[in-house]
């Protein structure tokens, strides 16, 4: 009895000293785990705030495009399609009163719906970046949230550019977390409804948990707490928000996965127990066996609490080691959460960069393209002139109509248009001039045109297959879409080979077209590439080499004339460029009257409107000549200026649209028109937008260069007759 009640005063230090070391595992485990709870709840919240941002940086550098500073929507709706074109992200544009002008899910134009910023925008004003709570998007027809910021120049705010996101999208940012087993991660919106949820998303997606929950998680932000789950099951967790946009985290437990204290009571019992029935040197070895874990644990919690990976030391207890997996795969879910946020941020500014890189050049080649069309209108008056008086010379010197100087000067002048229709196809202001092409005899010459564009290692041939036929295109875009698709065989054959262009008949769809295919035998095309050879601007060549404008321009060439093109390739073994063009019938070619000077009618008057002096010299020379009294006018106003001074009207008007002054030559004609109804009006232009302008407006137009025959033969048809005595 003595030995046991010895034994029972030795053992009750140790008891006590082996409970006290339970209880301290007990309390390091519960405060290290709860640490472990607040860490991932701040992580997560930084992780979803980081998300936001992303999206608020990519609407900041779209609000940026120039598209927007000049009104024009429909190259922004491009430009926004190629950030979401199809997926779980919309750009949407607003107006200040939260009108929808584009989404990208739906077509331009179409009607549209508000935003879901009308109300929020009122409340949080016009300059701030807002983020929406949860919503049902009535497009998508899925739970959504939008981010919207203000589109601002000058200090103004011109619109509201919005992108919006399904909720899926932040079911993919708990998926990346790589919780541990039995964790339960939660998103809430401002208003507490649930966005995203690691247990069960399609249950509770949209549903909001009790008030008295949500009071409770705010009042405990970022401490752990104890709240019942969406089913009811009690939840040790934690609670945070996002520190810019008032989004919530909930990151949390339940109760069944932790050790309770009445386990670890039970536990020091046994241990006791054993204690109180084993001799003191067992007691002693225990003890030891108790304290290692703990401190094992304890510097797995403070390598956490520094942010370094844990690794994981079996320490030979239950609880110690379930709490210790647990801390390493929490260290395994920060590090990558870093890593992810890391790179997110690196693909984000990549994406800006070439943003403003893409911004740059279009701004480039737009202003490239508005320079050549103004050198190229210039240039066509001064061919115009040249080609005038070069007639009036044959006219009034019958010796010279044969002149070989003037035929090459009248050569060179046929050049020089050529060159300037091809500038202004560039600046996308070249007038089309379709007719009927007779490819059997006109393709071979075409080529002939191409070879020239060739290196002498490359050969050229050219078949055209009975039966063809005619198509109605405009000669000179055929042959600069021969010419680029040329250059593109010619960059692919660096070492020689071979180019064909074959013409066939062939039935398409039930359409009768002509196919018109230029085959090299070249390197061929990737087909990640090939997707995307007829995108403007899109090139492989090295930069000084090509502007990726060149099967733009062959595509634009074949739908323009209702037809369309393919390319069929295969890497190390050519391409085949397909033009396919609908076919007309053949019709011989209208007999042009390049002779002697027309006579206009005896005593007929003409008022001419052109701001370019010599172009006006020269043309009122050639009118002068044909037998009619010309008055010049340098601008509208001058031109109406003179018809109040005249006692009768001219019998017809002949007037350049581009002119300086407040009204063109379209505005002069429709004044006109509206005030002297019975003045014939015959309008000239080289541009492909005033002319259809002016035709769409029913008026009488030309296209420049013009031969002096057809403008004398378009001024004699508009000619009234003489007003009656």
């Amino acid at each position: 009895m003595r030995l046991v009640v010895l034994v029972m005063a030795c053992m009750v230090p140790t008891v006590a000293a082996a409970v006290a070391a339970i209880l301290y595992v007990y309390q390091q485990e519960r405060s290290g785990f709860e640490r472990t709870l607040a860490e991932a709840g701040r992580a997560l919240s930084l992780v979803v705030d980081r998300e936001l941002a992303r999206r608020e940086a990519t609407l900041r550098a779209l609000a940026e495009s120039p598209a927007l500073t000049k009104g024009d929507l429909a190259t922004f709706y491009d430009y926004a399609r190629r950030i979401a074109p199809t997926g779980e992200a919309v750009v949407v544009l607003a107006d200040l009163n939260g009108q929808q002008l584009l989404n990208t899910r739906r077509p331009l134009g179409g009607p549209l719906p508000g935003t879901v910023f009308t109300d929020a925008r009122r409340e949080g004003g016009e300059t701030q970046t807002l983020v929406s709570n949860l919503y049902f998007a009535p497009i998508g027809r899925q739970y959504s949230f939008a981010v919207q910021v203000p589109v601002v120049r000058a200090g103004k705010v011109l619109y509201y550019l919005s992108m919006g996101s399904y909720a899926s999208q932040m079911q993919k940012v708990i998926a990346d977390q790589r919780l541990p087993d039995g964790w339960i991660a939660t998103i809430l919106d401002r208003e507490g409804a649930i966005v995203a949820r690691s247990d069960g998303p399609g249950e509770w997606i949209g549903r909001k948990p009790p008030a008295s929950t949500l009071a409770q998680l705010h009042a405990h932000q970022g401490g752990v707490v104890q709240v019942p789950s969406m089913t009811g099951e009690p939840l040790t967790g934690s609670f945070s928000r996002t520190p810019n946009y008032g989004w919530g985290t909930f990151i949390g437990l339940p109760k069944s996965h932790t050790t309770s204290p009445g386990r670890t009571a039970a536990s020091v019992a046994a241990v006791a127990a054993l204690l109180l029935a084993a001799a003191f040197w067992f007691a002693v070895r225990v003890g030891r066996r108790l304290v290692r874990p703990i401190t094992t644990l304890a510097a797995a919690a403070e390598t956490l609490g520094r942010g370094e990976p844990v690794t994981l030391v079996p320490t030979g207890l239950k609880e110690t080691d379930q709490v210790s997996r647990a801390l390493a795969r929490a260290s395994d879910s920060l590090a990558s959460a870093k890593q992810l946020m890391e790179q997110r941020v690196q693909e984000a500014l990549i994406d800006a960069d070439k943003a403003h890189r893409a911004m740059v050049q279009n701004q480039r080649l737009e202003a490239i393209g508005q320079l050549t069309g103004g050198v190229a209108h210039d240039f066509n008056n001064l061919l115009m002139v040249v080609n005038t008086n070069v007639h009036l010379l044959r006219t009034r010197r019958p010796e010279l109509a044969e002149d070989p100087q003037l035929a090459r000067i009248s050569r060179s002048v046929a050049t020089g248009s050529k060159l300037t229709r091809q500038l202004l196809a560039f600046a996308r202001r070249q007038p089309l001039r379709p007719r009927v092409v007779d490819l059997a005899g006109s393709l071979p010459e075409l080529v002939d045109l191409v070879r020239p564009t060739l290196s002498s290692r490359v050969t050229a041939t050219c078949e055209v297959a009975p039966e063809t036929g005619c198509v109605e295109v405009d000669p000179a875009e055929l042959e600069l879409a021969l010419i680029n698709l040329a250059v593109n065989a010619r960059d692919a054959m660096p070492e020689g080979g071979t180019l064909a262009i074959r013409a066939a008949a062939r039935l398409v769809d039930g359409r009768q077209m002509v196919a018109i295919e230029v085959s090299d035998t070249g390197h061929g095309i990737e087909p990640e590439v090939l997707a995307r050879v007829f995108e403007p601007f899109f090139t492989t060549k090295e930069v000084g080499r090509g502007t990726g404008l060149g099967l733009s321009q062959v595509y634009g060439f074949t739908v323009q004339a209702n037809g369309t093109t393919t390319v069929h390739s295969t890497p190390g073994a050519g391409t085949t460029v397909t033009m396919l063009l609908p076919q007309v019938r053949c019709a011989p070619p209208a007999a042009e009257s390049v002779g002697g000077l027309e006579r206009l009618p005896q005593g007929c008057s003409l008022l001419l409107v052109e701001d370019n002096a010599e172009l006006a010299q020269s043309t009122r020379e050639l009118l002068v000549q044909a037998g009619c009294a010309v008055q010049h006018a340098a601008s509208a106003a001058q031109a109406l200026a003179a018809l109040r001074a005249r006692d009768t009207l001219p019998d017809v008007v002949l007037s350049d649209v581009r002119m300086p002054g407040e009204m063109d030559g379209i505005g002069l004609a429709l004044h006109l028109r509206e005030h002297h109804a019975g003045l014939p009006v015959i309008l000239m232009t080289g541009y492909t937008g005033e002319l259809t302008a002016a035709r769409e407006a029913g008026l009488a137009v030309l296209a420049k260069p013009l031969a002096p025959h057809r403008l004398l033969a378009a001024v004699a048809a508009a000619m009234r007759p003489p007003a009656a005595a």
